[in-house]
């Protein structure tokens, strides 16, 4: 416990008999912090940018893939409408049927 003591006291006596040394490194620091929040959120608009790119391509790929109505995450062979009342063997939206 004294080496840790020790070492405690020499840091703080020694940032106090160089107060310009104290100071370049309060100043590093904040610009080392300051460094690493303008790169972290450069990273996560990067990232953020990429996914979206990737769930765009996805999307665009599945609409070239249907030839039929897309719905709701699905592709359809028919959409039909059926009236508000009428029969639907498919899945339903307002007044189509798809199927």
């Amino acid at each position: 416990m004294c080496g840790l003591y020790d070492d405690a006291v020499v840091a703080s006596s020694t940032s106090v008999s160089d107060p310009t040394g104290a100071r370049r490194l309060g100043h590093a620091s904040i610009g080392l912090s300051v460094a690493g929040i303008v790169v972290s959120v450069v990273a996560v608009v990067i990232v953020v940018a990429l996914i979206a790119s990737a769930v765009t391509d996805a999307v665009d790929a599945a609409d070239d893939w249907c030839s039929g109505y897309w719905y709701n995450g699905n592709c359809y062979d028919y959409k039909i409408d059926v009236g508000t009342y009428g029969y639907c063997i498919g899945v339903r939206s307002g007044s189509y049927c798809y199927y």
